[in-house]
């Protein structure tokens, strides 16, 4: 099986995307133990408005992406993190076609 992306986009509240990072290094403490296959998980900041911002995060199949997905305790993160954000947070899900690095 091919790994997971899930990329997801917004705009925090202003002044709130330091919160928001905040906000998914708590899921590395907290629920990361439970979530079986993440491998990373990457947020950036605009650089034209320190508001947005643009993440992803990788799993190692679909599979374990929705068994994380369905778990109460993502749903209540989830909630939280949707309270920092000016609107909708846009979501793309794929499965990994090619990747190069250095």
């Amino acid at each position: 099986m091919a790994d997971h992306i899930s990329f997801f986009w917004g705009k925090a509240h202003p002044g709130k995307l330091d919160a928001l990072v905040a906000h998914m290094n708590k899921w590395q403490r907290e629920q990361r133990p439970a979530a079986a296959g993440w491998v990373r998980s990457i947020v950036v900041r605009g650089n034209n408005n320190a508001d947005e911002f643009c993440g992803a995060v990788r799993w190692d199949n679909t599979a374990n992406y929705i068994k994380n997905a369905d778990r109460p305790e993502q749903g209540a993160w989830y909630q939280e993190l949707t309270a920092l954000v000016d609107g909708e947070i846009g979501w793309f899900d794929g499965t990994l076609a090619g990747e190069w690095t250095a």
